[in-house]
């Protein structure tokens, strides 16, 4: 049988309640500001989007706000989705502002070699639990190929960062493969099926 609402602790329900609130309020001032700073932008310098700019870092912090108060979302979803906002985020700037490419030429990768440092700090403080680790790494793997497109079809101009990345993540997955032995072909059969 489930609990009833009157069997949790109030303290525990208060505090669920005061964070949700705290959101709410959030998120109301987010509409508010963000409405002001569009209708500024408009009316006094309408060739600069720095309204656009102010709104998507808005609900940066905004996402950002609600995955570190969610209870469920462990730390693995908490880091990765900090980056990827972020780098949604600085790639939204680089093309309010015309779209130079800076974003995807150096953030990007940057990013990318930053998720890697991260996943092996992770490896080395979870020691224990290491291969649980592979998953992310083939799916950085995966990331890591983005730049290279990027690269092809001609958006990417400056690829040496990218191809640093790349090499960063490939060289991680293989480490931890060979390193790993049979423990870590053992996780990759479990995952993967193979």
């Amino acid at each position: 049988m489930g609990k009833r609402k009157k069997d949790i602790p109030t303290d525990v329900v208060s505090g669920v309640r005061k964070t949700t609130v705290l959101y709410r309020i959030f998120s109301f001032a987010f509409i508010v500001i963000a409405s002001v700073c569009i209708a500024l932008n408009v009316w006094l310098t309408p060739t600069l989007r720095w309204g656009e700019i102010v709104t998507c870092s808005l609900a940066y912090l905004l996402w950002l706000g609600y995955i570190i108060l969610k209870d469920n979302a462990g730390y693995r979803i908490r880091i990765l989705s900090g980056v990827a906002g972020a780098v949604l985020l600085i790639i939204l700037i680089d093309t309010f502002l015309g779209f130079s490419g800076w974003s995807v030429s150096y953030v990007l990768p940057a990013a990318i070699i930053l998720l890697d440092l991260a996943l092996a700090i992770l490896m080395l403080i979870n020691r224990r639990n290491w291969q649980s680790y592979l998953i992310l790494q083939v799916a950085m793997v995966l990331v890591g190929i983005v730049p290279l497109v990027l690269i092809r079809i001609g958006i990417v101009t400056q690829p040496l960062v990218s191809d640093i990345a790349f090499l960063v993540t490939v060289f991680m997955f293989l480490g931890s493969m060979i390193l790993g032995g049979r423990t870590a072909r053992i996780e990759m059969k479990r995952r993967f099926h193979i």
